[in-house]
């Protein structure tokens, strides 16, 4: 939740949020990927960005990559 509220500062954010809500751009959302990228070690797409519906279910899909690469290094 940190990376997204520092992208979308000084906006408070919710689980609820949309990126529309937030007025999300695709520079926004490309920055927000990075950014989770890098904090999280995790692999995101682009596409991934634009297909999530709020804020919750793109942390939820973080959750599961950092789960899936966590058995990819066993």
């Amino acid at each position: 939740m940190s990376a997204i509220s520092e992208v979308f500062a000084p906006l408070e954010v919710s689980l609820d949020n949309t990126f529309d809500d937030l007025g999300a751009t695709s520079v926004s959302l490309l920055r927000l990927m990075v950014s989770i990228q890098s904090r999280f070690d995790v692999t995101l797409d682009v596409v991934d960005m634009f297909t999530v519906g709020n804020v919750g279910e793109l942390i939820h899909l973080v959750e599961e990559r950092k789960t899936q690469s966590g058995f990819a290094a066993m």
